[in-house]
Protein backbone atom coordinates (compact mmCIF):
# COMPACT_ATOMS: atom_id res chain seq x y z
CA UNK A 1 0.00 0.00 0.00
CA UNK A 2 1.24 3.80 -0.79
CA UNK A 3 2.06 5.91 2.35
CA UNK A 4 -1.10 8.12 2.13
CA UNK A 5 -4.65 8.90 0.91
CA UNK A 6 -5.24 10.34 -2.49
CA UNK A 7 -7.15 13.24 -2.68
CA UNK A 8 -10.63 13.00 -3.55
CA UNK A 9 -10.15 15.43 -6.60
CA UNK A 10 -7.35 12.39 -7.79
CA UNK A 11 -10.11 9.70 -7.85
CA UNK A 12 -11.05 8.29 -10.86
CA UNK A 13 -14.08 9.67 -12.48
CA UNK A 14 -17.51 8.00 -12.99
CA UNK A 15 -19.88 7.68 -15.86
CA UNK A 16 -24.01 7.18 -15.05
CA UNK A 17 -24.62 6.58 -18.70
CA UNK A 18 -23.80 3.12 -18.72
CA UNK A 19 -24.97 -0.05 -18.09
CA UNK A 20 -24.07 -2.84 -15.74
CA UNK A 21 -21.98 -5.23 -18.05
CA UNK A 22 -19.87 -1.96 -18.93
CA UNK A 23 -19.26 -0.63 -15.52
CA UNK A 24 -16.29 -3.20 -15.15
CA UNK A 25 -13.46 -0.41 -16.16
CA UNK A 26 -14.81 1.99 -13.94
CA UNK A 27 -14.97 -0.28 -11.07
CA UNK A 28 -11.55 -1.89 -11.46
CA UNK A 29 -10.15 2.15 -11.54
CA UNK A 30 -12.03 3.09 -8.91
CA UNK A 31 -10.95 -0.27 -6.73
CA UNK A 32 -7.24 0.33 -7.89
CA UNK A 33 -7.58 3.38 -5.95
CA UNK A 34 -8.76 2.60 -2.85
CA UNK A 35 -6.64 -0.49 -2.69
CA UNK A 36 -3.78 2.43 -2.22
CA UNK A 37 -6.01 4.39 0.22
CA UNK A 38 -4.86 3.28 4.42
CA UNK A 39 -7.85 5.58 6.17
CA UNK A 40 -10.33 3.44 6.82
CA UNK A 41 -12.85 6.76 6.49
CA UNK A 42 -11.70 7.52 3.50
CA UNK A 43 -12.27 4.36 1.88
CA UNK A 44 -15.83 3.85 3.31
CA UNK A 45 -16.79 7.17 2.18
CA UNK A 46 -15.25 6.41 -1.26
CA UNK A 47 -17.15 3.11 -1.51
CA UNK A 48 -20.75 4.98 -0.82
CA UNK A 49 -20.12 7.78 -3.22
CA UNK A 50 -18.87 5.07 -6.20
CA UNK A 51 -21.60 2.96 -5.54
CA UNK A 52 -24.12 6.11 -5.85
CA UNK A 53 -22.69 7.39 -8.95
CA UNK A 54 -22.27 3.97 -11.05
CA UNK A 55 -25.36 2.81 -10.25
CA UNK A 56 -27.63 5.91 -9.90
CA UNK A 57 -28.63 5.01 -6.17
CA UNK A 58 -29.71 8.31 -4.10
CA UNK A 59 -29.28 7.59 -0.58
CA UNK A 60 -26.98 5.03 1.24
CA UNK A 61 -25.10 3.97 4.25
CA UNK A 62 -22.37 1.76 5.52
CA UNK A 63 -21.42 0.28 8.44
CA UNK A 64 -18.38 -1.60 10.02
CA UNK A 65 -17.81 -3.83 12.63
CA UNK A 66 -15.90 -2.03 15.60
CA UNK A 67 -13.07 -3.54 17.13
CA UNK A 68 -14.85 -5.80 20.06
CA UNK A 69 -16.82 -7.29 17.24
CA UNK A 70 -20.14 -6.96 18.42
CA UNK A 71 -21.56 -3.80 17.19
CA UNK A 72 -21.63 -1.97 13.81
CA UNK A 73 -21.36 1.49 13.55
CA UNK A 74 -22.37 3.65 10.46
CA UNK A 75 -19.39 5.49 9.27
CA UNK A 76 -20.43 6.72 5.70
CA UNK A 77 -23.08 8.25 4.25
CA UNK A 78 -24.33 9.57 0.88
CA UNK A 79 -27.54 11.50 -0.09
CA UNK A 80 -28.70 13.08 3.41
CA UNK A 81 -28.20 16.40 4.25
CA UNK A 82 -25.27 17.06 7.04
CA UNK A 83 -27.90 17.39 9.92
CA UNK A 84 -29.66 13.85 8.80
CA UNK A 85 -25.87 13.10 8.22
CA UNK A 86 -24.69 13.63 11.74
CA UNK A 87 -27.40 11.81 13.15
CA UNK A 88 -27.32 8.47 11.25
CA UNK A 89 -23.59 8.30 12.07
CA UNK A 90 -24.60 7.57 15.93
CA UNK A 91 -26.79 4.66 14.68
CA UNK A 92 -25.20 1.07 16.06
CA UNK A 93 -26.29 -1.90 14.95
CA UNK A 94 -26.27 -5.21 16.70
CA UNK A 95 -24.65 -7.87 15.56
CA UNK A 96 -28.31 -9.75 16.06
CA UNK A 97 -29.85 -7.52 14.22
CA UNK A 98 -27.17 -7.51 11.35
CA UNK A 99 -28.25 -11.93 11.71
CA UNK A 100 -32.16 -11.06 11.94
CA UNK A 101 -31.61 -8.89 8.44
CA UNK A 102 -29.26 -11.32 6.50
CA UNK A 103 -32.03 -13.82 6.77
CA UNK A 104 -32.45 -16.48 3.90
CA UNK A 105 -35.63 -15.78 3.46
CA UNK A 106 -34.18 -12.19 2.34
CA UNK A 107 -31.63 -12.74 0.59
CA UNK A 108 -31.56 -12.13 -3.42
CA UNK A 109 -27.79 -12.83 -4.42
CA UNK A 110 -24.81 -13.94 -2.34
CA UNK A 111 -24.03 -11.89 0.46
CA UNK A 112 -27.31 -9.66 -0.71
CA UNK A 113 -30.84 -9.13 1.30
CA UNK A 114 -33.46 -7.28 0.36
CA UNK A 115 -35.84 -6.23 3.24
CA UNK A 116 -39.30 -4.82 3.07
CA UNK A 117 -41.09 -4.42 6.30
CA UNK A 118 -44.79 -4.09 6.34
CA UNK A 119 -46.17 -0.60 5.32
CA UNK A 120 -46.16 1.40 8.91
CA UNK A 121 -43.53 -0.81 10.53
CA UNK A 122 -40.86 1.22 11.64
CA UNK A 123 -37.72 1.03 14.43
CA UNK A 124 -37.79 3.79 16.86
CA UNK A 125 -34.69 5.78 16.07
CA UNK A 126 -34.26 4.93 12.71
CA UNK A 127 -36.54 7.96 11.65
CA UNK A 128 -33.52 9.93 10.36
CA UNK A 129 -32.76 6.80 7.32
CA UNK A 130 -36.28 8.08 5.92
CA UNK A 131 -36.73 10.51 2.74
CA UNK A 132 -40.80 11.04 3.22
CA UNK A 133 -41.88 9.70 6.90
CA UNK A 134 -45.56 10.35 5.70
CA UNK A 135 -45.43 7.88 2.91
CA UNK A 136 -44.24 4.86 5.31
CA UNK A 137 -47.75 3.69 5.47
CA UNK A 138 -48.48 3.59 2.28
CA UNK A 139 -49.63 0.28 0.60
CA UNK A 140 -47.25 -1.42 -1.91
CA UNK A 141 -48.63 -1.20 -5.28
CA UNK A 142 -45.93 -2.49 -7.60
CA UNK A 143 -43.76 -4.73 -6.61
CA UNK A 144 -40.38 -3.19 -8.97
CA UNK A 145 -41.19 -0.09 -7.54
CA UNK A 146 -39.20 1.41 -4.10
CA UNK A 147 -41.21 1.64 -1.48
CA UNK A 148 -40.24 3.93 1.46
CA UNK A 149 -39.44 1.13 3.73
CA UNK A 150 -37.39 -0.96 1.43
CA UNK A 151 -34.14 -1.32 1.70
CA UNK A 152 -31.11 -3.41 0.17
CA UNK A 153 -27.75 -4.76 2.22
CA UNK A 154 -24.86 -5.72 0.95
CA UNK A 155 -22.58 -7.35 3.63
CA UNK A 156 -18.99 -7.03 3.59
CA UNK A 157 -17.05 -10.15 4.65
CA UNK A 158 -13.06 -10.52 5.24
CA UNK A 159 -10.97 -13.66 4.47
CA UNK A 160 -12.24 -15.61 6.31
CA UNK A 161 -16.17 -15.43 5.48
CA UNK A 162 -17.24 -13.15 8.74
CA UNK A 163 -19.56 -9.92 8.79
CA UNK A 164 -16.84 -6.81 8.63
CA UNK A 165 -19.35 -4.20 7.69
CA UNK A 166 -22.23 -3.86 5.66
CA UNK A 167 -23.53 -1.48 3.03
CA UNK A 168 -27.92 -0.33 3.12
CA UNK A 169 -28.98 1.22 -0.10
CA UNK A 170 -31.79 2.84 1.33
CA UNK A 171 -33.36 4.39 -2.17
CA UNK A 172 -32.96 5.00 -6.14
CA UNK A 173 -32.35 8.37 -8.26
CA UNK A 174 -35.52 5.96 -10.66
CA UNK A 175 -37.76 4.91 -8.11
CA UNK A 176 -37.61 1.52 -8.72
CA UNK A 177 -35.65 -1.72 -7.47
CA UNK A 178 -32.22 -2.24 -9.50
CA UNK A 179 -32.82 -5.08 -11.75
CA UNK A 180 -30.61 -8.22 -11.42
CA UNK A 181 -27.64 -7.12 -14.04
CA UNK A 182 -26.74 -4.14 -11.50
CA UNK A 183 -27.39 -6.40 -8.15
CA UNK A 184 -24.68 -8.55 -9.90
CA UNK A 185 -22.39 -5.32 -10.39
CA UNK A 186 -23.02 -4.14 -7.16
CA UNK A 187 -22.37 -7.50 -5.80
CA UNK A 188 -19.17 -8.06 -7.32
CA UNK A 189 -17.92 -4.33 -6.24
CA UNK A 190 -18.99 -4.58 -2.73
CA UNK A 191 -17.26 -7.91 -2.31
CA UNK A 192 -14.02 -6.31 -3.66
CA UNK A 193 -14.88 -3.59 -1.41
CA UNK A 194 -14.38 -5.62 1.57
CA UNK A 195 -10.55 -6.36 0.50
CA UNK A 196 -9.73 -2.97 0.52
CA UNK A 197 -11.77 -2.34 3.58
CA UNK A 198 -9.90 -4.67 5.21
CA UNK A 199 -6.32 -3.72 3.90
CA UNK A 200 -7.24 -0.03 5.39
CA UNK A 201 -8.09 -1.38 8.73
CA UNK A 202 -5.33 -3.95 9.25
CA UNK A 203 -3.26 -0.69 8.06
CA UNK A 204 -4.75 1.61 10.58
CA UNK A 205 -4.07 -1.20 13.29
CA UNK A 206 -0.50 -1.20 12.74
CA UNK A 207 -0.30 2.49 12.81
CA UNK A 208 -1.98 2.36 16.34
CA UNK A 209 0.48 -0.11 17.01
CA UNK A 210 3.20 1.60 16.33
CA UNK A 211 2.31 4.71 17.74
CA UNK A 212 1.20 2.97 21.45
CA UNK A 213 4.94 1.26 21.49
CA UNK A 214 6.40 4.44 20.68
CA UNK A 215 4.49 6.16 23.36
CA UNK A 216 5.54 3.16 25.90
CA UNK A 217 8.77 3.78 24.55
CA UNK A 218 8.73 7.24 25.57
CA UNK A 219 8.04 6.16 28.83
CA UNK A 220 10.62 4.03 29.62
CA UNK A 221 12.88 6.36 28.07
CA UNK A 222 12.21 9.07 30.17
CA UNK A 223 9.86 8.65 32.80
CA UNK A 224 10.97 5.35 33.92
CA UNK A 225 14.47 6.16 33.75
CA UNK A 226 14.10 8.95 35.69
CA UNK A 227 12.95 7.54 39.19
CA UNK A 228 16.05 4.91 38.25
CA UNK A 229 18.27 7.38 38.28
CA UNK A 230 16.32 8.55 41.81
CA UNK A 231 17.25 5.42 43.04
CA UNK A 232 20.50 5.06 41.97
CA UNK A 233 21.65 8.48 43.79
CA UNK A 234 20.59 7.51 47.00
CA UNK A 235 21.81 4.35 46.90
CA UNK A 236 25.22 5.88 46.25
CA UNK A 237 24.38 8.27 48.86
CA UNK A 238 23.23 5.29 51.50
CA UNK A 239 27.16 3.65 50.68
CA UNK A 240 28.71 7.01 50.94
CA UNK A 241 27.50 7.41 54.17
CA UNK A 242 28.97 6.46 57.61
CA UNK A 243 30.39 2.88 57.07
CA UNK A 244 27.48 0.29 57.05
CA UNK A 245 27.66 -3.51 58.07
CA UNK A 246 29.38 -5.49 56.08
CA UNK A 247 25.99 -7.60 55.03
CA UNK A 248 24.16 -4.13 54.28
CA UNK A 249 27.15 -2.60 52.08
CA UNK A 250 26.79 -5.73 50.07
CA UNK A 251 23.23 -5.29 49.75
CA UNK A 252 23.78 -1.74 48.76
CA UNK A 253 26.17 -2.57 46.31
CA UNK A 254 24.11 -4.80 44.88
CA UNK A 255 21.24 -2.80 44.29
CA UNK A 256 22.87 -0.57 42.69
CA UNK A 257 24.18 -2.32 40.26
CA UNK A 258 21.11 -3.89 39.01
CA UNK A 259 19.85 -0.19 39.40
CA UNK A 260 22.58 1.00 36.63
CA UNK A 261 22.26 -2.41 34.66
CA UNK A 262 18.66 -0.94 34.40
CA UNK A 263 19.39 2.18 33.35
CA UNK A 264 21.82 0.63 30.55
CA UNK A 265 18.79 -1.77 29.66
CA UNK A 266 16.66 1.37 29.09
CA UNK A 267 19.33 3.19 27.08
CA UNK A 268 20.04 -0.03 24.75
CA UNK A 269 16.05 -0.68 24.25
CA UNK A 270 15.58 3.08 23.26
CA UNK A 271 18.26 2.64 20.93
CA UNK A 272 17.15 -0.16 19.77
CA UNK A 273 13.74 1.43 19.05
CA UNK A 274 15.60 4.68 17.54
CA UNK A 275 17.13 2.18 14.76
CA UNK A 276 14.76 0.07 14.04
CA UNK A 277 11.99 3.67 13.26
CA UNK A 278 15.00 5.74 11.72
CA UNK A 279 17.56 3.24 10.27
CA UNK A 280 21.07 4.53 10.11
CA UNK A 281 21.60 8.27 9.09
CA UNK A 282 24.56 10.05 7.70
CA UNK A 283 26.59 7.09 6.07
CA UNK A 284 29.96 7.44 5.31
CA UNK A 285 33.37 5.63 4.54
CA UNK A 286 34.92 4.75 7.39
CA UNK A 287 37.85 2.19 7.90
CA UNK A 288 36.82 -1.44 10.00
CA UNK A 289 40.22 -1.31 11.30
CA UNK A 290 40.14 2.37 13.13
CA UNK A 291 36.55 0.99 13.96
CA UNK A 292 37.76 -2.25 15.54
CA UNK A 293 40.91 -0.59 17.28
CA UNK A 294 38.50 2.12 19.08
CA UNK A 295 36.07 -0.89 19.79
CA UNK A 296 39.04 -2.89 21.73
CA UNK A 297 40.15 -0.13 23.68
CA UNK A 298 36.52 0.97 24.96
CA UNK A 299 36.40 -2.54 26.37
CA UNK A 300 39.56 -2.83 27.48
CA UNK A 301 38.84 0.66 29.84
CA UNK A 302 35.43 -1.08 30.33
CA UNK A 303 36.91 -4.37 31.63
CA UNK A 304 39.29 -6.21 34.44
CA UNK A 305 41.66 -6.51 31.38
CA UNK A 306 44.45 -8.04 32.98
CA UNK A 307 43.65 -12.15 31.84
CA UNK A 308 42.36 -10.58 28.83
CA UNK A 309 44.05 -10.38 25.19
CA UNK A 310 42.07 -9.17 22.56
CA UNK A 311 44.24 -10.24 19.30
CA UNK A 312 43.20 -7.96 16.34
CA UNK A 313 45.21 -9.26 13.17
CA UNK A 314 44.82 -6.80 10.13
CA UNK A 315 46.29 -6.99 7.09
CA UNK A 316 48.44 -3.97 5.11
CA UNK A 317 45.76 -2.13 3.49
CA UNK A 318 42.48 -0.46 5.18
CA UNK A 319 38.54 -1.88 4.59
CA UNK A 320 36.34 0.17 3.89
CA UNK A 321 32.28 0.12 4.30
CA UNK A 322 29.65 2.14 4.61
CA UNK A 323 28.85 3.10 8.14
CA UNK A 324 28.03 6.03 10.96
CA UNK A 325 28.86 6.77 14.69
CA UNK A 326 26.48 3.38 15.71
CA UNK A 327 29.54 1.26 14.35
CA UNK A 328 31.25 1.06 17.42
CA UNK A 329 28.27 -0.57 18.91
CA UNK A 330 28.37 -3.42 16.86
CA UNK A 331 31.91 -4.55 18.00
CA UNK A 332 31.45 -3.38 21.44
CA UNK A 333 28.92 -5.29 22.39
CA UNK A 334 30.78 -8.74 20.48
CA UNK A 335 34.18 -8.48 21.98
CA UNK A 336 32.52 -7.84 25.21
CA UNK A 337 30.36 -10.72 24.94
CA UNK A 338 33.09 -12.99 24.07
CA UNK A 339 35.16 -11.80 27.14
CA UNK A 340 31.89 -12.26 29.20
CA UNK A 341 31.10 -15.66 28.30
CA UNK A 342 34.25 -17.35 28.10
CA UNK A 343 34.73 -19.31 31.39
CA UNK A 344 38.84 -19.58 31.16
CA UNK A 345 41.15 -17.86 33.33
CA UNK A 346 43.01 -16.78 30.46
CA UNK A 347 40.19 -15.22 27.99
CA UNK A 348 41.70 -14.97 24.27
CA UNK A 349 39.42 -13.54 21.74
CA UNK A 350 40.88 -13.46 18.09
CA UNK A 351 39.38 -10.34 15.72
CA UNK A 352 40.35 -10.51 11.93
CA UNK A 353 38.89 -9.09 8.75
CA UNK A 354 38.44 -11.04 5.20
CA UNK A 355 36.69 -11.18 1.91
CA UNK A 356 33.32 -12.32 1.99
CA UNK A 357 31.17 -12.54 -1.09
CA UNK A 358 27.78 -12.79 -2.22
CA UNK A 359 27.53 -12.14 -5.86
CA UNK A 360 27.53 -9.40 -7.33
CA UNK A 361 28.50 -7.58 -3.85
CA UNK A 362 31.54 -7.96 -1.99
CA UNK A 363 31.78 -7.48 1.41
CA UNK A 364 34.47 -7.10 4.68
CA UNK A 365 34.15 -9.94 7.26
CA UNK A 366 34.91 -9.45 10.20
CA UNK A 367 35.36 -11.92 12.31
CA UNK A 368 35.25 -12.28 16.75
CA UNK A 369 36.69 -15.67 17.89
CA UNK A 370 35.86 -16.43 21.35
CA UNK A 371 36.79 -19.35 23.38
CA UNK A 372 33.13 -19.65 25.39
CA UNK A 373 30.56 -21.81 26.33
CA UNK A 374 29.61 -21.81 22.51
CA UNK A 375 25.74 -21.67 21.00
CA UNK A 376 23.72 -25.22 19.95
CA UNK A 377 23.27 -25.25 16.36
CA UNK A 378 19.09 -25.42 16.95
CA UNK A 379 19.22 -22.14 18.93
CA UNK A 380 21.72 -20.10 16.35
CA UNK A 381 18.85 -18.47 14.26
CA UNK A 382 17.58 -17.05 17.03
CA UNK A 383 20.49 -15.49 19.30
CA UNK A 384 19.62 -12.06 17.69
CA UNK A 385 16.29 -11.65 18.60
CA UNK A 386 15.38 -9.46 21.60
CA UNK A 387 16.69 -11.37 24.57
CA UNK A 388 17.28 -14.32 22.39
CA UNK A 389 20.20 -14.74 24.23
CA UNK A 390 19.16 -15.31 27.46
CA UNK A 391 16.53 -17.60 26.18
CA UNK A 392 18.97 -20.10 25.25
CA UNK A 393 21.70 -19.62 27.94
CA UNK A 394 24.08 -18.10 25.03
CA UNK A 395 25.82 -14.45 24.88
CA UNK A 396 23.26 -11.69 24.36
CA UNK A 397 23.83 -9.34 26.79
CA UNK A 398 20.42 -8.50 27.17
CA UNK A 399 19.64 -6.60 24.03
CA UNK A 400 22.67 -6.26 23.02
CA UNK A 401 22.39 -8.61 19.76
CA UNK A 402 19.62 -7.28 18.59
CA UNK A 403 21.27 -3.91 18.38
CA UNK A 404 24.00 -5.75 16.82
CA UNK A 405 21.62 -6.62 14.36
CA UNK A 406 19.13 -3.60 14.13
CA UNK A 407 22.77 -1.49 13.37
CA UNK A 408 24.39 -4.51 10.56
CA UNK A 409 21.19 -4.47 8.40
CA UNK A 410 20.55 -0.66 8.61
CA UNK A 411 24.25 -1.30 6.54
CA UNK A 412 23.13 -3.57 4.20
CA UNK A 413 25.28 -6.10 5.88
CA UNK A 414 24.51 -9.84 7.50
CA UNK A 415 25.64 -11.05 11.27
CA UNK A 416 25.49 -14.41 11.86
CA UNK A 417 27.48 -16.98 14.33
CA UNK A 418 29.22 -20.31 13.59
CA UNK A 419 31.51 -22.59 15.65
CA UNK A 420 34.71 -21.90 16.29
CA UNK A 421 35.22 -25.28 15.54
CA UNK A 422 33.49 -26.69 13.04
CA UNK A 423 30.51 -29.64 14.32
CA UNK A 424 31.30 -28.84 18.10
CA UNK A 425 29.69 -26.16 19.46
CA UNK A 426 31.00 -26.66 23.10
CA UNK A 427 34.59 -24.99 21.98
CA UNK A 428 33.46 -21.49 21.42
CA UNK A 429 31.22 -19.39 18.60
CA UNK A 430 32.79 -17.29 15.90
CA UNK A 431 30.72 -14.04 15.51
CA UNK A 432 30.46 -12.87 12.07
CA UNK A 433 29.60 -9.58 10.51
CA UNK A 434 29.97 -8.63 7.22
CA UNK A 435 29.71 -5.02 5.53
CA UNK A 436 29.51 -3.91 1.65
CA UNK A 437 33.22 -2.69 0.65
CA UNK A 438 33.20 0.76 -0.31
CA UNK A 439 35.67 2.78 -1.73
CA UNK A 440 37.65 5.69 0.79
CA UNK A 441 36.80 9.06 0.48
Amino acid sequence: MQNSALKGKDRPVMRRDTTPPRLAGEMLSVLSYMMTVENVDTVLQTIAETVAELFSMKALVIGVRDEKGLIFRVKATYGYDAERSKRIKKFTYTAERLYLDIDDKNKIAENVYLLRPKPGEIIKGEEAFYENLGKIGEPRTDPAKWHELDYIRFVFRNREGKPIGFMEINDSLSSNLPDAATIEAMRLFSQLAAVAIENATMFQSQVEMVKRSKFLSDVVAHDINNYNQAITSYLQLALADKPAKEKTASYLERAAAAAWGISEMIQRANMLMKIEEEGAQNLGPMDLGEVLRESIDEVKRSTDSSNVKVDLKLGNHRYFVLGNELANDIFTNLISNAIDYDPHDQVVVDVSIGEFTVEPRKYWCVSIADNGIGIPDSKKNIVFGRFGGDEVGAPAGGLGLSIVRAIVEAYHGMVWVEDRVPGDSSKGSVFRVALPMTAAK
